[in-house]
C-alpha cells in the first residue's frame, strides 16, 4: 500500500483527511484505534460489517468509526469514493474537548447506529463543513478556530441525529442488545479481565448464554472476541508507540512480560518483538 501523507499535528489533536492507512483486504477484522473517523461515501458502493452487523454504503452514507468499534470490509465497488475526517487525541490529554459522552448528547445513538444516510440537503451541509475544516486546518490557523469548527460540526451532526431519533423509533432485539453491551463492556474492561464469566456477570446472564448469543450473531465465541480485542490493542501499541515490551505488558495488565509474550505468540504465531520488527 502506498504511504499516505502524515496528518498535521496541532497542540491537542491531529486531523487527517486521507483514507486511514490500514489494510483494505476484504474479510479482515479491524478494531478502530484511539481516534474517531468519519467516512462519507460520495460515489460507488461498499459493504462492511460494523460490530458484526452488515451495512451497505452508497452515496450520502456516513459511517462513524469510534474508538474500539470492530469492523471489516466485505466488498467494494471499483468506483467507490469517500471523504474522510480522522481526529486523533493524545491519550494523555485528559482535558481534550472531544468526548462522545459530552459532545454528542446522543452518544448511545451514535454507538448503536454508526451508519446513517443523509438527505441531499444534509449531505451538502456536511460537505460544506468538511471543506471548511480541511481548508482552515491546512492553512495552519489557530487551534481555537479549528476547535470552534469541529465543535459546530459535532453539534450539526448531533441535531441531525436528534431529529432522527424523534421521528423514528429504532428497536433492536434482545440478542443484539446483549452483543452491543458486551462490546461496550469489552472496550471498557479489556485490560481488567479476559474472562467470559466477568462480562456475563456484568450483563446479569450466564456465561453459557452470553457465549451462545455472541456465537449466533458474530460467528465467533465470546472468548475469541476478548482475545482478538486484546491482540489488536497489543498490535496497535507495538506499531504506534515506543513503549517497551515490558511496558506494553504492564499496560495490558499481564502478570509479566513472559506471559504476555506467550499469549501474543499463541494467537499471532510470532513474538511481540518479531511483530514490531516487521
Amino acid at each position: 500500500m502506498e504511504k499516505l501523507p502524515s496528518p498535521h499535528i496541532h497542540g491537542r489533536f491531529s486531523l487527517s483527511f486521507e483514507r486511514p492507512n490500514i489494510s483494505t483486504e476484504n474479510d479482515q477484522l479491524h478494531i478502530s484505534p484511539h481516534r474517531i473517523t468519519f467516512l462519507l461515501c460520495t460515489q460507488g458502493r461498499k459493504t462492511i460489517q460494523l460490530n458484526f452487523t452488515e451495512h451497505i454504503l452508497e452515496p450520502r452514507s456516513l459511517v462513524v468509526f469510534y474508538p474500539g468499534i470492530i469492523w471489516k470490509t466485505l466488498d467494494t465497488s471499483d468506483d467507490f469514493q469517500a471523504r474522510f475526517l480522522s481526529i486523533t487525541f493524545p491519550s494523555t490529554d485528559q482535558n481534550s474537548f472531544f468526548d462522545l459522552n459530552t459532545v454528542f448528547s446522543l452518544s448511545s445513538y451514535i454507538i448503536g447506529h454508526p451508519h446513517n444516510v443523509f438527505s441531499p440537503a444534509e449531505m451538502e451541509t456536511i460537505e460544506t463543513y468538511l471543506n471548511l475544516i480541511q481548508n482552515r486546518y491546512e492553512a495552519h490557523v489557530d487551534d481555537a478556530i479549528i476547535f470552534s469548527l469541529l465543535s459546530t460540526f459535532f453539534l450539526e451532526l448531533n441535531q441531525t441525529f436528534t431529529d432522527r431519533k424523534e421521528h423514528k423509533s429504532i428497536k433492536i432485539s434482545r440478542k443484539e442488545e446483549i452483543l452491543w453491551k458486551f462490546l461496550s463492556l469489552l472496550r471498557e474492561h479489556y485490560k481488567e479481565s479476559r474472562s467470559v464469566a466477568f462480562y456475563a456477570d456484568k450483563l446479569y446472564i450466564s456465561p453459557k448464554h452470553l457465549s451462545s448469543v455472541i456465537k449466533q450473531l458474530s460467528n465467533k465465541t465470546a472468548h475469541d472476541l476478548i482475545t482478538y480485542f486484546v491482540i489488536m490493542k497489543a498490535k496497535q501499541l507495538l506499531k504506534t508507540t515506543t513503549l517497551s515490551i515490558q511496558e506494553i505488558s504492564d499496560e495490558l495488565h499481564f502478570a509479566n512480560q513472559s506471559f504476555f509474550g506467550k499469549f501474543f505468540k499463541q494467537n499471532t504465531g510470532q513474538s511481540p518483538s518479531a511483530y514490531r520488527g516487521k
